[in-house]
């Protein structure tokens, strides 16, 4: 071997143990590390979501029915592409656990292909169905025409949500949340400002309406894609082979549906159990509805914390399966479920004592107010049997046991959610509170299933990175 050759090989093995040391240093990082710019990010799309509703609304009442009526395809489209990210989350904290460097890069190379593959499917299906997927609904011609104009556009750039969902992962799974956070918060904050200009015509430009809205949604999605692909370029501890693209076996792709498809499949399950729900609501008269709403809507500040505690906890649980350290991801889960149930019981207490003031943000009618505030009682059960639901569900899946909260979500969310929410709200006469005392209900037992299911140590036995396989393809 030569001089040059001696060089070679011990240049790249001093980089890949570096990759290894960094990549070790960013997923051993605390928890609040992980869970606080996750939390700011679910926070400021959240707020940003709302304000982007209020402009619109500005505009036209016609252009948010449009809008609403659109977000629910939009919804879907995030969740196909979420279900490339679930399955990335968890392969790619595996392999950083058990320190395989090179397998964790391959599993972020391989969800860029998967997501692309979607985008492309699921882009061409919107734009070129799009008549279709209207022709189902009997919308006034307005409303048709600002439907199709923003489904169209949306649809068109789509690609860009889908590499966002991708990239964001792969950055939060090296432990790297700040970098996702910024992002989105310069996009959203560009979506707001081409927004104004779109609806007000700002700085003497034309008001361009929905077609505008539209573009500036794609626009600030693209920006966002930019800044992601820099920060994954410039983080050392990241190393994705593009080079080996079409080395990647077949395994690696079925690793990541082995996650993503489940979970996907509950997630649609849960949105049209909701609807379902709503249903429901909507016999029992208008003012329920408004309750049902409005207690939802504040409720999403109560349980957030808790929320982002169960993702930062997923990847922690990850690292730890990957790395064989059961007992530490065992004892460690139970901790976070301790800070999420405190978070939230705090934070739902806070709500009930100043439930006055923060319900006349929303609405002064008595009978609204007076559901609102049965609900926020009602919620102190619904919220703890939550906990479990947002804590230890992420870490099975992060373990890699991804079906049986799937299929714990399918009987439970069903056959205690849907029947006892028809049951006690409508067969038994109890309203809007029977609705939410079954899907309280629901939550509960299936916690406990889930509980039990951690506590039995099933999950140990479901890693998907094991130490003697070989994957690399460098």
């Amino acid at each position: 071997m030569t001089k040059h050759n001696h060089g070679s090989s011990r240049h790249l093995e001093k980089n890949t143990q570096t990759e290894k040391t960094h990549a070790h240093d960013r997923v051993t990082m605390p928890l609040a590390a992980l869970a606080v710019p996750m939390y700011l990010e679910n926070l400021l799309r959240t707020l940003f979501s709302s304000v982007d509703v209020f402009m619109v609304s500005a505009y036209s009442e016609k252009a948010v029915a449009a809008v609403g009526l659109i977000n629910q395809f939009t919804f879907f489209l995030i969740l196909v592409y979420m279900m490339v990210g679930e399955g990335t989350s968890t392969l790619i904290s595996q392999y950083l656990g058990a320190r395989k460097i090179r397998e964790a890069g391959s599993a972020g190379i391989a969800s860029f292909v998967l997501g692309t593959v979607f985008a492309i499917i699921l882009s061409l299906a919107t734009v070129f169905g799009a008549h279709s997927i209207l022709g189902l609904y009997s919308l006034e011609s307005e409303v048709y025409k600002f439907a199709w104009e923003y489904l169209v556009i949306y649809g068109s750039g789509s690609v860009f949500v889908a590499f966002n969902i991708v990239q964001g992962t792969i950055l939060r799974a090296y432990g790297y949340p700040k970098d996702t956070m910024w992002a989105n918060m310069i996009a959203n904050l560009l979506n707001v400002f081409g927004n104004a200009i779109a609806l007000y015509g700002l700085f003497g430009l034309p008001v361009t309406g929905v077609v505008g809205v539209a573009v500036s949604t794609v626009v600030s999605q693209l920006i966002a894609c930019i800044i992601l692909a820099v920060r994954i370029r410039v983080r050392k501890g990241i190393v994705l082979p593009w080079r080996n693209i079409l080395k990647i076996p077949c395994e690696m792709y079925r690793k990541l549906l082995f996650v993503g498809v489940p979970t996907a499949g509950e997630n649609v399950s849960y949105s049209v159990m909701q609807m379902v729900i709503i249903g429901f609501i909507a016999q029992v008269g208008t003012a329920a509805m408004n309750a049902h709403v409005y207690t939802y809507t504040i409720l999403r500040f109560v349980f957030m914390p808790a929320l982002t505690v169960g993702s930062a906890g997923q990847l922690k649980v990850g690292y730890w399966v990957g790395a064989k350290k059961f007992d530490i991801a065992e004892r460690k889960i139970w901790v976070y479920f301790s800070l999420a149930f405190g978070l939230s019981m705090t934070l739902m207490l806070l709500c009930y004592l100043f439930r006055f003031p923060i319900i006349h943000i929303f609405t002064k009618d008595t009978a609204t107010v007076a559901m609102v505030s049965t609900l926020f009682l009602v919620s102190f059960f619904r919220e703890s049997g939550r906990i479990p639901n947002i804590v230890v569900i992420p870490a099975l899946k992060g373990s890699g046991d991804v079906y049986y909260p799937v299929i714990c979500g399918l009987v439970f969310m069903w056959g205690i959610g849907v029947v006892g929410a028809w049951f006690l709200g409508l067969k038994m006469g109890l309203g809007l509170a029977g609705v939410w005392i079954a899907i309280a209900a629901d939550e509960w037992i299936r916690g406990i299933a889930i509980s039990l299911r951690w506590k039995s140590g099933a999950w140990k036995s479901k890693a998907l990175v094991h130490h003697d396989e070989s994957e690399s393809h460098n």
